[in-house]
């Protein structure tokens, strides 16, 4: 059962304000009086029945501010003596639960979407929305089409709204913080990124959501997510050779002793570098597979197949054949047997192939010496 009613107006001059733990009820006060402008009291001040104040010191504060008279209030029962009365003040003010940095950037990211449409709307009223802009004849009436296409929100978040996103969240400009955190969500979330980069990043959000210190964290998984990068561009066999080796050269130079910030720009900087030159490279191969070399597709092809084989290789020794015949399924067996039995079609296949071109060589070849 409740233990307290809802008072809908009370005068404020006759609440006992009295003391408060909090030092800075005076900041941020701004942003309070135009929510209670915009939506008026959310959470109503909580007095004593004596009408002593328990909570909303800021809210109170924000309504005299504004040259509010009168405010709804919480009348709490049972708070009679001053112990209760200091006890109910220490739970209002150490039991609240604040949310969490992967919270409030979800809050951010939904906050700043909106933001950004509000500004759009209202560039656009006050673009298309004058009285100068009506007809002589009175033609634009209220909901007639005039042919001018909705305005559509804008695509790239701004400064502004960013900074409006983060004060609300969390009551300073604290967007970069978000902006981190926001990140580390969607790398976490990429099937496309590193395994082990998504799942770094995925630690990093659970240690972050819980000591709250992000910068060290994000600078870490950037910096791995650059050199995981770079790594595949230096290793992946469908690398030009150009970029292979430029990408093997900067790993090679990237020095292990830099500090978190160093590394993140340096690693960051390197992977630029390696991306410009396979930028220029591929507009200069934009001629076609046939102009370069008349075989490259062929050799794709195979290079594509053994990447996949490697990946694959040895998987006869990691499993026990009895087990895989005991107990597998019908399903499962006819599986495994089509594909034994597709890969063994594919090798005659290629094998007759590959004696048939040996064969073409060291025909050329004997042509050629005669």
């Amino acid at each position: 059962m409740s233990r307290g009613h809802l008072v809908l107006e009370h005068a404020i001059d006759q609440i006992d304000i009295g003391f408060s733990f909090r030092r800075d009820t005076e900041e941020g006060l701004e942003e309070l009086c135009e929510s209670i402008e915009r939506f008026g009291v959310i959470h109503p001040p909580a007095v004593t029945e004596n009408y002593s104040l328990i909570a909303g010191r800021r809210v109170l504060a924000a309504q005299k501010r504004l040259g509010y008279r009168v405010t709804p209030l919480w009348i709490v029962h049972g708070v009679s003596d001053r112990l209760s009365q200091v006890l109910a003040i220490r739970d209002e003010e150490t039991l609240r639960k604040a949310l969490k940095p992967v919270e409030q950037a979800e809050l951010y990211e939904e906050l700043k979407k909106l933001y950004a449409e509000d500004a759009a709307r209202r560039k656009e009223a006050s673009l298309f929305g004058s009285p100068e802009r009506e007809s002589d004849d009175g033609a634009e009436e209220a909901g007639e089409d005039d042919g001018r296409a909705d305005s559509a929100p804008p695509h790239g978040n701004d400064t502004r709204s960013r900074g409006q996103a983060a004060r609300a969240v969390t009551g300073r400009d604290s967007r970069t913080m978000l902006e981190q955190v926001s990140q580390l969500q969607r790398i976490a979330a990429d099937e496309d990124e590193d395994p082990m980069v998504r799942q770094h990043a995925a630690e990093a959000l659970i240690e972050l959501n819980e000591d709250r210190k992000v910068n060290g964290r994000f600078l870490a998984v950037k910096t791995r997510q650059n050199l995981a990068r770079l790594t595949r561009l230096a290793e992946h066999p469908d690398t030009p050779e150009k970029v292979r080796t430029a990408a093997t050269e900067e790993l090679s130079a990237l020095n292990g002793d830099l500090s978190p910030v160093e590394a993140a720009k340096e690693s960051a900087l390197a992977l630029e570098r390696v991306q410009q030159i396979q930028a220029a490279v591929d507009a200069e191969s934009t001629v076609g597979w046939a102009d370069v070399d008349p075989l490259m597709r062929q050799k794709h092809q195979v290079r594509k197949l053994v990447d996949l084989l490697r990946r694959e290789h040895g998987w006869w020794d990691r499993y026990d054949p009895t087990e895989i015949g005991s107990y597998s399924d019908d399903t499962q067996w006819e599986l495994i047997t089509s594909y034994v039995d597709g890969a063994t079609t594919f090798m005659t296949h290629a094998r007759t192939a590959r004696t048939e071109h040996a064969q073409k060589q060291e025909q050329e070849t004997a042509g050629a010496d005669v």
